[in-house]
């Protein structure tokens, strides 16, 4: 009761979660030891406290899966366990020697390079953590950039895989790719100058409600769903299932936290909506190049079918998030 008399509501005993992630920053607001002619308080400053979006209290903000390190830990070991086992799959029955000889290529040229921007998502995410104003947003977002570690390692481990099974590909070249290849390049302008927006609360919507519903859309229900099971891939649609699971709650907890933002104050929608209209024509622009390469494989789709697809379904994640009613 005396450690935590501040969060003590009546006869109800606290759970685990609200000990473990409520007010947990000793810097804000203002608090901070250092004066204020420190570089650190002056950044601070100006890109948390002097952030657009601006709430007076985030108290009612709580994660909709009140993720704490003990559940995350298990639910994630249990989800690494079916993920292992796929890849163990793939070693014990020879998968990758059925692979057509085109699809190998088109996952070497399109697919293997998405671990470079899936770490700048990994970077931004962990920005969005060390600025944010709430502790319980800070908890949010270091699982979030956990959660594309994740799929960046496997992302890793399945190119290694198969260049083991199937050589004569240089990974290196993947790197180059990313940084040369045509149908990357819209993206790697967006996640690099998503990379220097400094205000915590734009670098949270440029990230979770511009870049993420278009990108994680692409990458796992679309290149490693629904591309792949064409190319008679099944087993990278099931290793991307697990991994759509995390994009799923990283999704949630976004529009919990902007209706808790548009509750305090209606006029933050609009802070929203001039940032999403800033940024969405490169966003756009991004997924219709991306989405190009789908024409490129053995057995292609329809390309633009898969980008209007892409945007649509993006326009419907915004519109729920910034919708008078919490998340569903």
């Amino acid at each position: 009761m005396k450690t935590y008399s501040r969060l003590y509501a009546g006869r109800r005993r606290l759970s685990d979660y609200e000990i473990v992630s409520s007010d947990l920053h000793y810097t804000y607001p203002s608090r901070f030891e250092l004066g204020d002619a420190s570089p650190v308080v002056q950044w601070y400053r100006e890109c948390r406290e002097g952030s657009r979006l601006r709430v007076r209290t985030w108290a009612a903000f709580g994660d909709p899966r009140r993720t704490t390190y003990a559940s995350y830990t298990a639910l994630q070991d249990r989800r690494e366990r079916v993920v292992d086992g796929l890849f163990e799959e793939i070693d014990e029955t020879a998968y990758d020697d059925q692979l057509h000889d085109g699809w190998v290529s088109f996952l070497h040229k399109h697919y293997f390079p998405l671990r470079f921007p899936v770490h700048g998502l990994e970077m931004l995410a962990a920005y969005v953590g060390q600025m944010a104003p709430s502790s319980r947003i800070t908890n949010c977002a270091a699982f979030q950039a956990a959660d594309e570690l994740r799929r960046l390692q496997r992302i890793a481990y399945r190119t290694a895989q198969l260049c083991a099974h199937r050589p004569g590909y240089d990974p290196a070249e993947h790197r180059f790719t990313w940084e040369e290849g045509t149908s990357f390049q819209p993206l790697r302008e967006l996640i690099e100058r998503a990379l220097v927006r400094y205000d915590w609360a734009e670098a949270f919507v440029l990230l979770n409600v511009v870049i993420k519903p278009r990108l994680d859309r692409w990458i796992n229900r679309e290149l490693a769903a629904a591309l792949a099971y064409a190319n008679a891939d099944p087993v990278l649609r099931s290793i991307h299932f697990s991994l759509g699971e995390d994009s799923e709650w990283h999704q949630n907890w976004t529009a919990a936290a902007l209706h808790v933002a548009i509750a305090d104050d209606p006029m933050n929608a609009d802070v929203v909506q001039s940032w999403v209209a800033e940024w969405r024509p490169l966003a756009d622009r991004a997924v219709y190049a991306l989405a190009a390469v789908a024409s490129q494989a053995p057995r292609p789709l329809a390309a633009t079918a898969i980008g209007n697809r892409i945007v649509a379904g993006a326009e419907e994640d915004l519109d729920a998030m910034l919708g008078t009613h919490g998340p569903g």
